[in-house]
């Protein structure tokens, strides 16, 4: 095999490597999009017990200054978050997103607890605690909240993906202590089916050129046989043999 057979082997190799694993997470997409959604098409995380003391709970500030591409983008196609929380203790609780620099301006000297991680497995919430007092006032009536949902029973916020730095923030109506609540985050994302579908298509675009690098590396060459050229005589003209096949006589001749 001649080294550029054998480079074109390797390369050929590689890019199988890589339609494979292009089309394996595009198929597992396509799983995902097809059986883990709920019936109105969230993926879901499973529902947390959130519970703290102080008066509010709170994320960790949400990055999404480079969430959409461009300005025309749209943002639901980006993602659709959906948050549902219900109080445990029968009160009615508040739940909102917000500007990240304006919910820390609100809950300024306020007491906090802030979700560091859950646990995928136990369900285990892991959280750091601010000591101080309470709000200056409820968080309904603050008008900063780009999405936000409050009362009785299960509230629900429904927002479409945003750049920007954001708070998610869970608090009793009247901004109170105490605060529990049974949480649960979903995603509708819009742009997984293209995304799938793209891996998909183009994994199997590289697998094909993978085979076709693979054969021609491997592909002996057809064998030739050299037909040697008539010798030229000594006048320079082509010398040809001809050959004479005896005519066959009749009885006549024979006897003469």
């Amino acid at each position: 095999m001649t080294a550029g057979k054998v480079i074109m082997a390797i390369i050929g190799a590689i890019l199988g490597l890589v339609a494979f694993a292009l089309v394996a997470a595009g198929a597992v997409l396509l799983w995902a999009h097809g059986t883990q959604r709920t019936p109105d098409g969230f993926y879901e995380a499973r529902t947390v017990s959130l519970a703290t003391d102080s008066h509010a709970l709170i994320t960790g500030p949400i990055d999404l200054v480079a969430a959409r591409p461009t300005a025309w983008f749209p943002s639901s196609q980006l993602a659709t978050l959906r948050f549902e929380a219900e109080p445990t203790d029968g009160s009615s609780v508040f739940m909102g997103i917000g500007p990240e620099d304006e919910v820390a301006s609100y809950l300024d000297g306020v007491g906090v607890a802030e979700v560091l991680r859950t646990s995928p497995f136990s369900g285990e919430v892991t959280y750091d605690t601010v000591d101080g007092g309470a709000p200056p006032g409820p968080p309904g009536e603050q008008d900063f909240w780009v999405a936000s949902a409050e009362g009785e029973g299960t509230q629900t916020v429904t927002w479409d993906l945003e750049s920007g730095e954001w708070t998610g923030v869970i608090m009793n109506v009247d901004g109170s202590a105490h605060v529990s609540a049974d949480f649960n985050a979903g995603a509708q994302v819009g742009i997984l089916l293209p995304i799938a579908i793209g891996l998909v298509l183009g994994g199997l675009a590289l697998g094909v050129l993978a085979v076709i690098l693979l054969v021609l590396a491997i592909r002996r060459p057809r064998a030739t046989v050299a037909v040697p050229s008539p010798a030229p005589t000594a006048s320079g003209q082509e010398e040809t043999t001809e050959t004479t096949t005896p005519i066959d006589q009749g009885p006549a001749d024979r006897e003469a």
